[in-house]
């Protein structure tokens, strides 16, 4: 069992550390590059429109689930509403181009509906939580301070004036870096405890109640925590023994909202806003997968 853990932790652990130094790299060149007052002069004043921007920059940012978070937290940092900064957070695992394209193999020669559902039911979950967080936390500070933060008021900051581009990026990638991943180690660790404890045959106790099937896959989408690129494959696996509408709630909140990104959202936001936008995520996957697939 011991052995089982440790493998499992690795390998959940390794397979997010690239893409969390990547959205680490990211989230330095927008402190680098992108100044307060560009990035809000871009930004649509009108909490829908903003909504929409920020949800396709999350195609032109593309970012998995474990490296959206450093990358929002800048863009806050930067003074982008928060409505835009969530609807990035939340769509970016769903519509970047490598999760589209492993959702499309694994489902569009045999279930293309699968396919949309997840794309289009991604997107306007993704707008309308980052409408909802942004009435309810609207100029509010949301995020805990970090020592990104403290870098930036301390004592060295007249030597940040002369150091050279690269010099800021590297910089900024390490703080990013360091300030997010003891918490992804931390959540690591309780998906791979969950892998090996949870008994596979409790996803099947309430397969054939659709409401159940729902609340089950939606719970071991959260425990499990997949990567956004590899959860397809799995979703299909389980085609056999669940409902469709089971599928598309697995599949869309695992990328939204799992374990390890419980942590780490715990560790740089505040607690209140965590469960409001967790709480969120549920309800409309939930409401999406159960009412509108059988609407449709």
């Amino acid at each position: 069992m011991i052995k089982d853990i440790g493998v499992i932790f690795t390998s959940i652990f390794f397979e997010s550390l690239p893409f969390l130094l990547l959205g680490a790299f990211i989230s330095a060149l927008i402190e680098t590059f992108i100044s307060n007052e560009k990035i809000v002069k871009f930004i649509p004043k009108n909490k829908i429109l903003g909504s929409i921007v920020g949800v396709f920059l999350g195609f032109f940012l593309p970012a998995c689930d474990c490296a959206v978070i450093p990358i929002s937290k800048r863009l806050l940092k930067k003074k982008v509403p928060i409505n835009v900064a969530i609807s990035f957070m939340l769509a970016s695992p769903i519509i970047n181009p490598v999760v589209l394209l492993s959702t499309y193999y694994a489902f569009y020669s045999t279930n293309p509906e699968i396919f949309w559902y997840r794309l289009l039911f991604g997107i306007l979950i993704a707008l309308i939580i980052g409408i909802i967080m942004g009435i309810i936390y609207n100029k509010k500070n949301v995020i805990i301070n970090s020592s990104d933060e403290e870098c930036e008021h301390c004592s060295c900051e007249h030597h940040h004036e002369h150091d050279n581009k690269f010099m800021s990026i590297i910089r900024h990638t390490a703080l990013d870096f360091f300030d997010v991943v003891k918490y992804l180690m931390f959540g690591a660790l309780l998906a791979s405890l969950v892998q090996v404890l949870l008994p596979r045959d409790l996803l099947l106790v309430f397969r054939d109640n659709n409401i159940l099937s729902v609340l089950i896959l939606m719970l071991f989408a959260y425990l499990i925590s997949l990567c956004s690129t590899s959860d397809s494959f799995v979703g299909k696996s389980l085609l056999s023994s669940f409902g469709k509408s089971s599928i598309i709630a697995y599949l869309l909140l695992g990328p939204m909202i799992d374990i390890k990104n419980t942590i780490v959202l715990v560790g740089n936001f505040k607690k209140k806003f965590v469960t409001t936008l967790i709480a969120l995520i549920f309800a409309l996957v939930f409401v999406f997968s159960v009412l509108v697939v059988n609407a449709l």
